[in-house]
């Protein structure tokens, strides 16, 4: 029995590849393609593979090569259109390169390193300047930051207070009938004067037209500065947070708070009129003029003279 009978059967060498001839495979594909008469230009044509690459695999050269799977493709290419068998090319080729398939790295599954992520510190940071950027626009929006024109209440004429009507019980209803429209004309004036708003302390007013939808005035009255309201312009009403904090006057004189220290009233109009009309805390109240017709006090009995 043949003791090499039990060795495995080597694959039958293609035709003009010669295994003990030393040749490698740049050497063997260039004596294919000499003895066909082949031109390296036209493998690149019909093959599609760069000129520069079959050159390099003639040369032996496979630092010029691309990667390992590109260059073993080339070579069956090659071998192919010169009449070798590709795979046997192909695996003389792996044997004789350095070249290494592309392994592709794993992902890493670690946690980012603590340093690179933002402090918690810049983070809050730049959350805060975030806020305040918004909250500025929207202030600014709002017409905050407008400048309420000043008014010279010194140029403002004002009227001294007329006196009270007096509570003596002598007073006549007679002199009351008198003294009413004496009042009565004296508010005449006062209701066609100019309102100026006095601020008391830092309050936040809006002074708008609600028919036209256009703000007169918007924004922060400062402490002891004063808004007069335009004339011209009727129809404007008032919005405030801190009634109590504004000293109203018309044609000088002043008039009724509107509300509490932090009492919010709104859609107050601001008509010289409806102002002056306001009744100021603990005024007398005036008598009303009697209606014609109306019985008058009894009158005195005629006193009787003597001798006659």
């Amino acid at each position: 029995m043949d003791s090499n009978s039990d060795m495995p059967e080597l694959p039958t060498p293609a035709p003009g590849i010669d295994r003990h001839s030393g040749q490698r495979t740049g050497e063997v594909l260039a004596a294919a393609r000499t003895a066909k008469g082949i031109e390296l230009v036209d493998i690149a044509k019909e093959t599609r593979v760069p000129l520069r690459h079959l050159k390099a695999l003639e040369a032996d050269d496979h630092e010029l090569l691309p990667a390992l799977p590109y260059a073993i493709g080339f070579v069956k290419n090659f071998a192919q259109y010169v009449g070798l068998d590709p795979e046997t090319i192909a695996a003389q080729f792996r044997a004789e390169t350095s070249k290494l398939a592309h392994v592709p790295s794993p992902l890493s599954m670690e946690p980012l390193d603590e340093r690179r992520l933002p402090s918690r510190s810049l983070v809050m940071a730049s959350i805060a300047i975030i806020v305040l950027v918004i909250a500025g626009l929207s202030a600014w929006g709002a017409g905050v930051f407008d400048s309420a024109p000043v008014v010279n209440t010194k140029e403002i004429a004002v009227a001294e207070p007329s006196p009270p009507m007096s509570a003596n019980p002598d007073v006549t209803p007679d002199q009351g009938i008198a003294a009413a429209p004496l009042a009565a004309s004296a508010a005449a004036p006062v209701a066609a004067g100019i309102v100026v708003l006095t601020a008391t302390e830092d309050v936040w007013v809006k002074i708008y037209d609600r028919a036209t939808r256009a703000n007169a005035k918007i924004g922060i009255l400062k402490s002891g500065e004063s808004y007069a309201v335009p004339a011209d312009r009727p129809g404007l009403l008032l919005w405030t947070g801190k009634a109590g904090a504004l000293a109203i006057t018309v044609g000088g004189r002043p008039v009724a708070p509107l509300g509490g220290p932090v009492e919010t009233v709104r859609d107050i109009s601001l008509a010289a009129a409806d102002l002056a009309a306001r009744p100021m805390p603990g005024a007398p109240v005036v008598a009303a003029p009697l209606a014609a017709g109306a019985p008058g006090p009894a009158a005195m009995p005629p006193t009787a003279t003597p001798g006659v």
